[in-house]
């Protein structure tokens, strides 16, 4: 009977011995769940920080807040990702790319970070694998207009028309406001000579965003293109009334005030461009031009002469600078000017010197 009792006694004591250590674990396990808790929570604390201060554009405040963040979860995507957005805003695209190139290795399809990777390359000018990141986004996402707004942007540069012309569909089809989108597919008609379409597609990138100048001013050349020189002036009249000091606009409204002979006007148009820019080069031959006109020869040598200063390979430079030598009877000048311009690949100059060099 005592042994019976004293075995009992045994089973008791071990048994509560067990439950004691269990319940020790258990504590031990929940101290460890809630220190990671508390970590996680301390970590979206400084990833939210982070991006209240980009929304400040304090871009220095934002990535120390995600250094913080990723110093207590180092595999913390979308805080990497983030201050890989602040370092390029700040232009450090190396650290940013890197940044990039790190989500990608925790998430390969993390498409935002191929997207912002193909911009950082761009940047750099390395068209092709920026072409390859833009792909893979849209791979990756097809439902994001600016993926195929920026493919259709590195297809244009690479003269690419039709293609660029598909990528921009595909943006103005998930986003049907997208003035950006529509001045581009403008741009890319106009390179391939339909006139119309671009004049049609400028229309909407105005309409999407009154405010875009470059807008007004493609379509002002576009209307020029058309030999509508009224309808370009006034579209000119708009980019000039948004962006007071756009040089280029004002260029191409004397262009058309020249093709309506309106030469005085003209001049006064590229003197403007010119106060803004002194150094525009194409502004000088084009009054020159139109000094020509108006039969002011000497002040015209004169805009060649500094043309040809600041771009000594402008041919159409040379060629109306032999024709306002010409005029002033300057005849082996002339020759000389025309004989460099058809040098440079400027036709028109090489008839003249033929014609009227007996050459």
């Amino acid at each position: 009977m005592r042994a019976i009792i004293s075995i009992f006694f045994l089973a008791i004591f071990c048994g509560t011995s067990l439950a004691q250590e269990d319940d020790l674990q258990a504590k031990k396990d929940s101290l460890i769940q809630n220190d990671s808790l508390f970590q996680i929570a301390e970590a979206e604390r400084h990833y939210n920080l982070g991006v209240s201060f980009m929304q400040q554009n304090n871009n220095s405040g934002a990535i120390a807040e995600f250094n913080q963040a990723l110093s207590i979860m180092p595999n913390f995507a979308v805080a990497k990702f983030n201050r890989g957005m602040a370092y390029f805003s700040m232009n450090q695209n190396d650290k940013a790319k890197g940044d990039f190139i790190q989500v990608l290795e925790m998430d390969s399809t993390y498409h935002q970070a191929h997207f912002q990777i193909g911009l950082v390359q761009m940047k750099n000018n390395q068209m092709e694998q920026a072409f390859a990141s833009y792909s893979e986004a849209i791979a990756l996402n097809k439902k994001q207009a600016k993926y195929f707004y920026y493919r259709g942007m590195l297809r244009f540069q690479q003269n690419e028309f039709k293609e660029a012309i598909i990528d921009y569909d595909r943006a103005i089809m998930l986003k049907r406001d997208y003035a950006y989108a529509y001045n581009d597919r403008g741009s890319a008609k106009r390179k391939l000579n339909n006139l119309e379409g671009a004049v049609a597609d400028y229309v909407l990138a105005v309409k999407s965003n009154p405010g875009l100048a470059f807008a007004y001013n493609n379509l002002g050349s576009a209307k020029r293109q058309q030999k509508d020189y009224d309808g370009a002036i006034s579209e000119y009249n708009q980019a000039i009334r948004l962006k007071k000091e756009y040089y280029v606009a004002f260029n191409n409204r004397g262009m058309a005030k020249y093709a309506n002979k309106d030469y005085e006007g003209a001049v006064s148009d590229f003197t403007e461009a010119i106060k803004i820019k002194e150094d525009y080069a194409f502004a000088l031959n084009n009054r020159a031009s139109a000094k020509i006109r108006l039969e002011k020869y000497k002040s015209a040598i004169i805009d060649c002469d500094a043309a040809i200063k600041l771009d000594p390979s402008y041919g159409y430079a040379f060629y109306n600078r032999g024709i306002a030598n010409e005029m002033t009877r300057d005849l082996d000048a002339a020759c000389s000017d025309w004989e460099k311009a058809a040098s440079m690949g400027i036709e028109i100059a090489g008839e003249y010197k033929r014609i009227t060099c007996n050459q």
